[in-house]
């Protein structure tokens, strides 16, 4: 039973582990998207204040249609990685709960095991002071 036990909590971890590895390559896609979206928005700016300057209203029309769909696009790839995001960390609480059921129930069977140790302890010295007390008592 004790093997087991650390060999669950010992596999838990493991896969813990391998979840935080998950999440956090999600949370770098994340950032990345993120930062796609600063720099989009930033090209967009500069282009649309280089269209206003020097005057290329119907070639800016082709490139805000393009800069929109490419916003949208990514808009759409960072909410999907916010769901896995979400996922990956609902399933590694899951499994820290489930982690912390093993790590009671190997306490438990510790603290039971001291008791039980206790009590036969405390038999093997009660036995032995009564054998004490019946010895000096018969020779009186």
């Amino acid at each position: 039973m004790k093997s087991s036990l650390q060999t669950l909590t010992r596999i838990q971890k493991f896969q813990i582990d391998e979840q935080r590895k998950i999440l956090t390559e999600y949370q770098n896609k994340e950032e990345q998207l993120i930062e796609n979206l600063r720099r989009l928005l930033k090209e967009y700016e500069q282009e649309k204040d280089f269209a206003r300057s020097e005057g290329y209203v119907g070639d800016f029309g082709a490139y805000t249609k393009r800069y929109l769909e490419f916003r949208r696009w990514l808009e759409n790839e960072l909410e999907q990685v916010r769901r896995k995001i979400a996922e990956v960390r609902d399933v590694i609480a899951d499994m820290f709960k489930e982690q912390k059921t093993y790590e009671i129930v190997d306490d438990n069977r510790k603290k039971r095991e001291l008791k039980e140790d206790d009590l036969k302890n405390q038999k093997m010295l009660d036995e032995i002071g009564t054998n004490a007390y019946i010895k000096r008592n018969k020779n009186n």
